[in-house]
């Protein structure tokens, strides 16, 4: 998390307001429209009424006061600006004060697919919308008060938790798979896998959870699915620290997918 970037956030001015450019305001017009096709009858319902509380301009990149004033009204949630990448410490700081951390940057058109960290696109499209329902609000909050409050080894496992649900959540619904995880949500290539045969889909228990190795740079091999987006408000009050001691006695799975080749990275 805190490894360098080549991207460089932008600052708001004093009135609060970020200037994009007309090329930048393109790529997010362009990368709005390309994912809402994507996402069709494949997004769950509380972030599909999400997106319609949040109301996204599609022809440019919206202001955080914008999203602010909405999230503040349904979960007295704000998005902070940041860096291109942040520290642990600093990610935990701010979900423990109900911030979300928005990274003001806009990928180049050179990465316009995919890039590894995460830019205003993947943060706003991705999760914002997610953070308009109650009981996912709660989640993250609980989240980052455990994550604050954590040591640097429990983190890690912790971090795990965030992955398989905030980044990489699914659920199953009587209408189906549906997703709820901004990582899939803001990603073409990922919407689509997960409804291939290839990934393996199992049931959240956040022990298994907490013991699963990932990778951040690949399609994930393995998602974890919940039943109704309330079975993250009864994670969030569980003894979370608790499972994270009993993961470490028991160590972790075997990692199904490859290490990574430290020539290639």
């Amino acid at each position: 998390m805190a490894k360098s970037s080549k991207y460089t956030s932008k600052q708001p001015n004093e009135q609060g307001v970020i200037e994009w450019s007309e090329e930048e305001n393109k790529i997010w017009s362009e990368l709005v429209a390309r994912q809402l096709k994507c996402i069709e009858g494949k997004a769950c319902d509380e972030y599909m009424e999400g997106l319609k509380k949040i109301n996204l301009p599609h022809d440019r990149i919206p202001q955080l006061h914008e999203i602010n004033a909405v999230l503040e009204r349904e979960t007295g949630w704000q998005v902070a600006p940041v860096p291109a990448l942040i520290d642990f410490d600093e990610f935990f700081r701010l979900l423990a004060n109900k911030q979300f951390p928005v990274a003001t940057f806009i990928r180049s058109r050179e990465e316009f697919d995919y890039l590894q960290e995460p830019d205003i696109f993947h943060e706003i499209f991705g999760h914002c919308a997610m953070l308009t329902n109650p009981a996912f609000a709660e989640f993250t909050h609980k989240y980052g008060q455990l994550g604050y409050a954590a040591e640097k080894k429990d983190r890690v496992y912790l971090a795990r938790l965030y992955w398989f649900t905030v980044e990489f959540g699914l659920m199953q619904t009587d209408d189906g798979l549906r997703i709820y995880g901004g990582g899939v949500l803001s990603s073409p290539g990922e919407t689509q896998y997960v409804y291939s045969d290839t990934p393996e889909i199992n049931k959240l228990e956040v022990l298994d959870v907490l013991r699963t190795p990932y990778r951040i740079d690949i399609m994930q091999p393995l998602y974890y699915t919940i039943n109704s987006i309330d079975d993250l408000f009864d994670i969030s009050q569980m003894d979370i620290m608790a499972l994270v001691e009993k993961a470490k006695e028991l160590g972790l799975f075997e990692p199904k997918f490859p290490p990574k080749n430290k020539l290639a990275s």
